[in-house]
């Protein structure tokens, strides 16, 4: 409860500013996961190829659609519910991705004929490594939850009870992933492409102030789902050069 009240002073701007660094790294590490949506392959658009892309548009369209919306200022109950909806949102957007390390985890400890699992991920670098990317990635989430927090009003108490919900939504993924790949071999690769769909949209919630300003909560989605296109334009324009390449 002392750090988030002391995280509460800080401006949303620089939180945001934080996490937007953080999301930079997480979108290139969870492309590279995702084998750059088969970029290498040029235009083949075989069903690997198609099949990643497609997962990718699904990841970035289920936060925006379900996002944008602002709830309004005379509903007090809706009000209330609003910070840590949008934190499960985000949670679950980037729990994707940790649903697809799971999957990886849980494949190389079945397979492993390491002793443990922390030698099976390069020993207690690589568990370090494990443990602070977990940590920091979480951290999005609660930037994203605290801006959304801070227009409410909300008690330290209270937005540490949400705090921890959203944590568990986030992390939990992982662990079924794992679960789920000790047993059945799957190909982590599209569940990385989906997240990082995802994580783009994600970026788009942590850099959400510039879509404030005044109108009806109509006009304000609507313009949150036209940047939001105008992203996903921008970003396929340049997969689609790069296609070029191979």
């Amino acid at each position: 409860m002392i750090i988030i009240g002391n995280v509460t002073h800080i401006s949303t701007r620089y939180l945001s500013a934080y996490a937007l660094g953080l999301l930079f790294w997480f979108f290139f590490d969870t492309m590279n996961d995702a084998v750059q949506l088969g970029v290498n392959g040029g235009y083949a658009f075989d069903f690997h190829q198609t099949s990643l892309v497609l997962l990718f548009v699904t990841g970035f369209s289920l936060l925006t659609l379900f996002g944008g919306r602002r709830p309004k200022s005379e509903n007090t109950a809706r009000n209330n519910e609003f910070p840590i909806l949008e934190g499960i949102l985000v949670a679950f957007g980037m729990g994707i991705h940790s649903f697809g390390e799971g999957l990886e985890f849980g494949g190389l400890a079945a397979g492993t004929q390491a002793v443990s699992v922390l030698d099976a991920i390069g020993g207690v670098g690589g568990g370090i490594s494990y443990f602070l990317h977990k940590l920091l990635e979480s951290t999005i989430v609660i930037v994203v939850f605290l801006a959304a927090a801070r227009t409410q009003n909300m008690s330290i108490r209270r937005q540490v009870r949400q705090i921890m919900v959203i944590g568990l939504i986030f992390g939990i993924p992982s662990v079924i992933g794992e679960a789920v790949a000790y047993s059945i071999p799957i190909d982590a690769t599209y569940f990385f492409a989906m997240g990082a769909g995802a994580a783009l949209s994600v970026a788009l919630y942590v850099i959400r102030p510039i879509f404030g300003g005044s109108g009806d909560e109509d006009t304000i989605y609507s313009r949150w789902v036209a940047i939001s296109l105008s992203v996903l334009l921008g970003f396929f324009l340049l997969y689609g050069a790069a296609l070029f390449h191979s």
